[in-house]
């Protein structure tokens, strides 16, 4: 009889086949599985596997990956190939076998994962918690990545393509990443280190973790959470949350904008300038540090930090919260 986890990659292989024919010179080739495919480990059945997607007549240019059902980890490396490294857990072996792995290779350079459990009147239900998929993939640095979870973990570490990820009650980790950047949470943490891009990050109700981003845009928001950020350096920044605090540490580039505000969250920055600042703040309470300040009618307090020479343009700096507190430091 042949092994469970030998006809899954068989499987795949035949997808790669049928769909590699026509796409690449060269079809994936399937990697020799774990000793520990398909053993028992306590309560559940585990099944691991390997497979190798080698490139035909284009490299690969974006990979999409869908997994409800587990975790996603997606490292780069210097390679051509795209290795995928899968663990399924079920609580028998009928359970296993209805969860799916589809891969789909395109003409166009483009890579989509995604998984499903089989259902219907067939079978039995399934408990979400019973079953799970986990995915470590390795792909071209400038591969793209498009990525989704439910409640797993989705991590995606030295790329330089950028991508959109999503999660649900999952965190979301990046570290070492170039290019576009974009990322959706509706309750799981967002933790984007070394990010050099464009960024846009949204959180519902969850905190969002900044360190060391750097490009020409950063805009992030959270409705429930809180925003940390420290060593970010984009020409254009934007935080706001709705109830959270938000704690900023970066710098205000030279005719840069930074703009940070909250509902109800007190708002505390501390900047480094590389020229003249222009500082508005408004909130329940406002301190400005070493600032020249001048209050208007309107609430707004305004304040400015250095010499503005004839015809130059500061950056300009806005603060506010309704109900908190309103903190600047200039970093000397």
């Amino acid at each position: 009889m042949i092994p469970r986890a030998l006809a899954w990659l068989g499987r795949l292989v035949g997808v790669l086949g049928v769909v590699g024919s026509a796409a690449a010179d060269e079809p994936g080739r399937a990697l020799a599985p774990s000793p520990e495919t398909g053993t028992r480990e306590g309560q559940t059945v585990v099944e691991r596997a390997r497979l190798e997607v080698a490139p035909g007549g284009r490299s690969f240019g974006q990979l999409t990956i869908e997994n409800p059902l587990g975790d996603v980890v997606v490292e780069g490396y210097d390679g051509s190939s795209i290795l995928i490294e899968t663990r399924k857990v079920a609580p028998d072996q009928d359970a296993l076998e209805r969860l799916r792995i589809s891969l789909v290779p395109n003409p166009d350079g483009t890579v989509r994962i995604s998984t499903t459990a089989d259902s219907g009147k067939a079978h039995r239900p399934l408990s979400r918690d019973a079953v799970r998929i986990d995915l470590i993939v390795r792909a071209p640095r400038d591969a793209r990545i498009d990525a989704a979870v439910s409640s797993g973990r989705l991590e995606v570490v030295n790329m330089d393509a950028g991508g959109e990820l999503d999660t649900g009650s999952g965190p979301i980790l990046v570290r070492n990443v170039a290019g576009g950047l974009s990322t959706h949470s509706v309750s799981g943490p967002t933790s984007l280190a070394q990010v050099f891009g464009t960024v846009d990050a949204q959180t519902i109700s969850s905190d969002l973790e900044l360190d060391t981003i750097g490009g020409e845009r950063l805009v992030a928001s959270a409705n429930r959470g809180k925003i940390a950020g420290r060593r970010v350096r984009a020409r254009h920044i934007e935080l706001t949350t709705t109830e959270g605090t938000i704690v900023l540490e970066g710098e205000a580039a030279l005719h840069g904008r930074v703009v940070v505000a909250s509902l109800k969250g007190n708002v505390e920055v501390r900047l480094r300038r590389q020229g003249p600042v222009a500082i508005r703040a408004r909130g329940a309470k406002v301190h400005l540090g070493s600032a020249s300040l001048v209050a208007s009618r309107d609430g707004w307090v305004h304040g400015q930090l250095g010499q503005l020479l004839s015809g130059a343009q500061p950056a300009v700096v806005e603060l506010r919260s309704r109900y908190g507190l309103v903190q600047f430091t200039l970093v000397e």
